[in-house]
């Protein structure tokens, strides 16, 4: 049995659940513990964090609930009660082990404790920003491109995709931006050949950023081939050895012959 859940002669299925499962820091949760009692009469629900204890539900006190202390840790008593405490404005400092512990009342006092750990996190303002070392590229070239995801906590884990294929590339790089805040940066040194250009005139690189479940953003980049770039073609006349591109217009040429003419007439 996980040390999620636990049971008790009398007391069975102590359980810890969070909603959200991980909580962006500013943002509120709603931590549950749920349990049976098996007909046993309850004596008290326990929260700590850590070590230290943080809320109290006993039915048989007044009040029934209780708070104590605990830098960073705001609960709302008004939803909360014997299966639920409702936590506000969330920090950091609430990162790390939570647990319940139940106690029935005589004549068994049985107790028992469950703990799972709480993510508070703090997401990227912005999406993944893309640098390559050029703008375009052919077949035989090396595509260097770096990633960077701005500061959160965790540091974001970044991937390269070009063509929507993952790209094998460094360990992702990070760094220390304050106390709580990383930063994340990926670069990738890629040999490009005929392969990676099948299926069109330009490759899309994409970098994807992840925290959590709470966080998957992607940024993309658009690269053409540099041998794609059209060269004008060109129309000689025999006659009189100007030259014109095909790009010139109809009334165009019309003009130039009726120049021409008026010339050597």
């Amino acid at each position: 049995m996980s040390p999620e859940q636990i049971s008790s002669e009398g007391l069975h299925n102590v359980s810890i659940q969070f909603i959200p499962p991980a909580v962006e820091r500013g943002h509120d949760v709603m931590i549950y513990c749920n349990y049976n009692l098996d007909g046993a009469p309850m004596l008290s629900v326990k929260w700590y964090r850590g070590s230290h204890e943080f809320y109290r539900y006993s039915p048989g006190m007044i009040p029934r609930t209780q708070t104590f202390p605990f830098n960073g840790l705001n609960v709302d008593l008004s939803v909360s009660n014997a299966t639920q405490v409702f936590l506000r404005d969330v920090g950091f400092k609430l990162s790390g082990n939570l647990s319940c512990e139940v106690t029935t009342d005589g004549p068994s006092f049985k107790t028992a404790t469950v703990s799972k750990e709480i993510v508070v996190v703090e997401l990227p303002k912005s999406k993944p920003l893309i640098v390559t070392d050029k703008d375009k590229y052919d077949p035989g070239d090396t595509l260097i491109a770096n990633c960077t995801s701005p500061a959160s906590k965790p540091a974001a884990s970044l991937t390269f995709s070009l063509n929507n294929m993952q790209i094998d590339s460094q360990e992702t790089i990070k760094d220390s931006i304050s106390y709580f805040l990383q930063s994340s940066r990926l670069t990738v040194a890629l040999k490009l050949d005929q392969s990676h250009f099948k299926d069109g005139r330009k490759l899309l690189l994409q970098c994807t950023a992840i925290i959590n479940i709470l966080y998957n953003q992607t940024s993309e980049l658009l690269l053409p081939i540099k041998s794609t770039e059209p060269v004008p073609e060109k129309v000689t006349s025999p006659s009189l050895g100007w030259q014109v591109t095909s790009s010139i217009n109809c009334s165009t040429m019309i003009a130039a012959s009726v120049l021409l003419w008026n010339v050597f007439r």
